[in-house]
């Protein structure tokens, strides 16, 4: 794992147990979609991930995690 990577992993499990079960979730359908065989448009995934990531950061810098 790169830095960038163990930062990013570090700040993650900051924001709470809901944002972990989320990123586990993404991992698994990430795999999933992309051994499918079918058209997966990994941009637009990692861009909805990072929406997701955000509001979650939001509420748990509001005390909501």
């Amino acid at each position: 794992m790169s830095s960038s990577e163990q930062t990013t992993h570090q700040e993650n499990l900051s924001l709470g147990a809901s944002a972990q079960e989320f990123l586990d979730y993404c991992a698994a359908e990430r795999e999933r979609r992309l051994n499918s065989g079918e058209a997966f448009d990994e941009e637009t995934f990692d861009q909805a991930i990072e929406m997701v990531m955000s509001k979650l950061k939001v509420l748990a810098d509001e005390g909501w995690s």
